[in-house]
């Protein structure tokens, strides 16, 4: 019967709905100047003239006119249709939930219609603009009205007033509501949704249940899957709740007396349902309290589809609360039972561990406290805990994760009072990460540095109070990865003895397999003192650094947040970055770069350096942000200085924006961007203003461009500045170079050979000294390699200078003019710019450095050679060792050499060596070792070292540096020795 009750509801909602949809059709969508009229009334100043402007080009057929009718005519068939089609699904018989559902999507076209058409006048409106923020500010003017769906609910159809109103009566108490209907509507273009909100005015009650509050909603939702329904929220109030030790024991919870929850929806798509959030959970009315001891919250919650073992399944839940004095507090919540009905059995019952415990103590000897929370959806405990003793303090964080295993600890310990190490400094605390089967994802980190990420990590100052931010933080931070592992010690370093003016806590961590070693840091600067809260501080400074070192790249980003210098407040990014992999970069920015910069990935964004100041009154406010950046080819430098003042009914802003970029490479050139203006407003209206937005760029020639508009009151004059150009263009390249004779003297410079030595190559041979000649192992290969022009790639010039050829390659190389065997291509770093002929916006998108060909690895030759005949005299030598003239003939005929190496291979000689060694004859000899091909190279994992696959072994080097392109998971291993 119930389902009856809420399943009429929603029709009612739907045919409300139908009704003013269908007015708006009539009215707002009848044609082209109908939907201009009907915007109106939410217009104001430049917007309704605009407006104006663009209905008499729509009376005049002028062609923007023309265009506009053409654009949104399919727009308005479309909402009618959707109309149409919704009066059919309401009227279905009998009317169920698949029917609201489609009824619901017919609405949803209905305002996507009108949405898209909004967007289509906005932007035939903002075409007449030139300077882009001009432009957005119409598309915000225009897309914020909202007077033509608020129009169909000014005035409502006596056939829905009765019903309606008997509702909001009955749940709300509130009388006549229609009446409010147009104001109580709100519609997100953002999220798809359109809402009707009416809350209680107290205590109500919708039997059997009683509620501290209330408010009923009803909405269509068409963001993705269309849908409509009706959600009554409820507010219960527990005792306990505002009780100043137990809001310090379950952290995160609200401290207000009050608890929003949904207590009932339903909706097309999911039907009747009770609670609210991921696992349907409504905390029912139901409270009683002892003497210390309080049952705060009854729940019952249906876990949500995808957790496991949900199907069938309820919870209920209990939250409890209990303190002795001001010793002990405790609070354990969501523990319980819960129900699952199996076909044809008795319903299982089971205990439910409890989602989180918290507890507090105060003792003489000890305080702190200790909060411990458990996921089903992730099977991982999470664990924070912060003790004082006499002498010191032990905070730990910790994540144990059991399907699959996981582990992470973060323990500090804290002296009290700090340790003195001299010259005002303290050691305050040591401590370490330790993290299995999990990696460290710099990411995060990154983007994290404005929320404090790394001050949260490392000695955080309430751990307990903030533990599920810091679990959560810790979870990302930390991610499960197979055969990860995270070591690493921290401190916290302090300056200024006891009093304690500077806090430094640093952490560094090696993370492997990657392997990368990560620097966190986070910096306190205080006064009178760090160790007070910040604010009593009257210098507060704070700064969260993050270090990585990788096998590509350095990279040391600085974060400044939350600082103040008495009354002013400080802000802003800095970061290093050098890149010596792949293609190779250098940055160093103090507060960005320049807007059209296209900077290096790795270091995300940056924030100006602010500055901002707060005078004495209220209504000034000042404000100053600058930058500068250096680069391999460019400099960059900027600010911006804004100043505002609002007396309520009058207010002014004035700013001024200054942006420039210097680069070098592959010729001089700037680029300067100013923009300065001021506007006067009163009661929201603008009164007079004037901005100029320019474009400075040179030298060879000068170009400047820009846009300088006036504005005094409804009257808005726009003058359009250039493109002027003036000087002398820039000069005609230098003479032509041979780009050909160019590689080849860069080949013939004895810094190109380089001799590659085989595998064991001291083991094989030793080579003699000869003096200033270049020795080149007959095993071995040869590196010959310049980097004065890129080969095998187009080139447009080498510097400022055409080149004869614009394509260098070598050709095949010989060895005692016998083709030899090229083993691979030699890359090295290039400049794009500098033999590229680029744009200034590509130049700067594009990296400072590419790999390009640069030369060959060269191996022996191919095929064998063999050298003509030698003779040589065959004759010997008879040799009397007891004879008196052995010893004068001893160092012409090296007997000591000769008998050494003869007596060492000899029958006697083996045979000695088995009777020391009786073993001997009974260990397996092992194969003779066969070298593999010097130049093959197989393509692995870089976690396991397993090959990609069997084709991607022993390939040449070249062939894997191909596959290898763009994958940070890959490697190469040599194939070396081979049994």
């Amino acid at each position: 019967m119930s389902d009856d009750v809420w399943t009429a509801l929603v029709k009612g909602v739907l045919g409300f709905a139908h009704s003013r949809a269908g007015d708006m059709v009539g009215t707002t969508f009848k044609d082209t100047g109908s939907f201009i009229t009907s915007l109106f009334d939410g217009a104001s100043g430049t917007t309704k003239t605009a407006l104006d402007t663009i209905k008499t080009d729509v009376k005049d057929l002028t062609p923007i006119g023309k265009a506009l009718a053409d654009a949104l005519k399919p727009k308005f068939a479309e909402a009618k249709t959707a109309v149409t089609n919704m009066a059919t699904e309401i009227g279905t018989d009998p009317f169920d939930i698949p029917a609201a559902a489609r009824a619901a999507t017919e609405l949803g076209y209905v305002l996507v219609a009108f949405d898209e058409a909004l967007d289509i006048l906005a932007e035939k409106i903002a075409e007449r603009e030139n300077n882009p923020a001009s432009k957005q500010q119409v598309l915000d003017a225009i897309g914020g009205i909202t007077d033509p769906w608020k129009a169909p609910f000014q005035s409502l159809g006596a056939d829905t007033i009765k019903g309606f109103d008997a509702l909001c009566k009955a749940v709300l108490g509130i009388d006549n509501a229609h009446n409010d209907v147009a104001n109580a509507l709100v519609w997100s273009r953002t999220d798809k949704k359109l809402g009707l909100k009416f809350a209680s005015t107290g205590n109500t009650s919708l039997a059997p249940l009683s509620f501290d509050g209330a408010y009923l909603e009803t909405f269509v939702d068409y963001k993705t899957v269309a849908k409509v329904g009706v959600e009554l929220h409820t507010k219960v109030k527990a005792g306990l709740r505002s009780d100043k030790m137990l809001e310090k024991i379950m952290p995160g919870e609200a401290k207000t007396a009050d608890t929003d929850q949904i207590a009932i929806s339903l909706d097309s798509a999911d039907g009747l349902t009770f609670g609210a959030g991921k696992d349907k959970k409504m905390v029912l009315p139901v409270r009683f309290a002892f003497p210390g001891v309080e049952l705060r919250e009854f729940a019952i919650a249906q876990p949500a589809k995808d957790n496991k073992g949900s199907q069938n399944r309820i919870d209920v839940m209990v939250t409890i609360a209990g303190k002795i004095g001001d010793v002990f507090a405790v609070v354990v919540e969501g523990g319980g039972i819960s129900i699952r009905w199996v076909t044809d059995a008795a319903p299982e019952v089971k205990p439910k561990i409890p989602t989180g415990i918290g507890a507090r103590i105060k003792t003489g000897v000890v305080s702190g406290g200790g909060y411990l929370r458990y996921s089903e959806d992730t099977s991982e405990y999470g664990g924070v805990f912060d003790l004082q003793f006499a002498k010191f303090g032990v905070t730990a964080i910790g994540l144990l994760g059991t399907e699959p295993f996981s582990f992470v600890v973060v323990i500090g310990v804290h002296f009290l009072p700090k340790i003195d190490l001299g010259f005002g400094f303290t050691l305050n605390g040591l401590g370490g990460i330790l993290a299995i089967q999990r990696a460290v994802d710099t990411a995060v980190l990154r983007d994290g540095l404005k929320t404090d990420i790394v001050g949260q990590l490392l000695f955080p100052s309430d751990p307990v109070a903030a533990a599920p931010k810091i679990l959560d933080q810790l979870a990302k931070v930390f991610p499960v990865r197979d055969g990860g592992f995270v070591v690493g010690p921290i401190a916290e370093i302090g300056w200024g003895s006891q009093a304690g003016f500077v806090k430094a806590r640093l952490g560094i961590v090696l993370s492997l397999p990657d392997p990368k070693v990560v620097i966190l840091g986070a910096l306190e600067i205080g006064v009178p003192s760090a160790d007070i809260k910040p604010d009593k501080r009257i210098v507060d400074i704070h700064a969260d650094l993050l270090g990585e070192i990788t096998p590509d790249y350095f990279l040391l980003k600085v974060s400044i947040i939350n600082s103040k210098l008495f009354t002013l407040t400080l802000s802003g990014d800095i970061a290093l970055f050098i890149k010596w992999a792949g293609e190779g970069a250098f940055a160093l920015s103090v507060g960005g770069f320049f807007p059209k910069y296209d900077a290096p990935k790795e270091i995300g964004k940056l924030d100006r350096m602010a500055i901002k100041f707060k005078p004495p009154v209220d209504w000034l406010k000042i404000s100053a942000e600058a930058y500068v950046a250096i680069t391999s080819n460019s400099i960059q430098f900027g600010g911006k200085v804004d100043l505002s003042a609002d007396v309520g009914v009058a207010s002014a802003h004035a700013w001024i924006q200054l942006d420039a970029l210097f680069q070098w490479a592959p010729y001089f050139h700037f680029i300067v961007i100013l923009d300065v203006g001021i506007e006067v407003k009163a009661f929201g209206a603008t009164i007079a203003g004037v901005h100029f937005h320019g474009e400075l760029s040179g030298d060879q020639p000068w170009r400047l461009e820009g846009t300088a508009t006036a504005e005094i009151l409804w009257w808005d004059v726009d003058v359009d500045i250039g493109p002027l150009t003036w000087g002398e263009p820039r000069p005609a390249d230098a003479p032509q170079v041979d780009s050909v004779d160019t590689a080849a003297q860069g080949l013939m410079a004895d810094a190109a050979w380089t001799p590659i030595l085989p595998p064991d190559a001291l083991q094989l041979v030793r080579f003699a000294d000869v003096g200033t000649e270049r020795l080149f192992h007959p095993l071995g290969r040869l590196e010959v390699k310049q980097s004065r022009v890129p080969l095998e790639t187009d080139i447009d010039r080498i510097g400022s200078s055409p080149v004869s050829a614009k394509r260098v390659y070598l050709a095949e190389p010989k060895v005692n003019l016998t083709d030899a065997a090229a083993v691979s291509t030699v890359k090295d770093r290039f400049s794009p710019g500098h033999f590229l002929a680029l744009k200034d916006d590509q130049l700067m998108a594009r990296p400072d450095f590419e790999q390009m060909p640069a030369g060959l690895v060269v191996a022996a030759s191919a095929k064998p050679t063999f050298p003509g005949d030698v003779h040589a005299a065959y004759a010997w030598n008879t040799v009397f060792p007891h004879h008196a003239d052995v010893a004068a003939q001893r160092d012409d005929w090296r007997i000591e050499r000769t008998a050494k190496t003869m007596l060492g291979v000899s029958a006697v000689a083996k045979a000695r060596q088995n009777t020391a060694n009786p073993y001997l004859e009974k260990i397996p000899k092992a194969p003779d070792p066969v070298l593999a091909d010097p130049g093959l190279v197989s393509v692995v994992h870089r976690d396991t070292l397993v090959a990609l696959s069997p084709a991607m072994t022993d390939i040449g080097a070249t062939s894997a540096a191909e596959i290898l392109r763009g994958s940070n998971d890959l490697g190469v291993l040599a194939s070396g020795m081979a049994a």
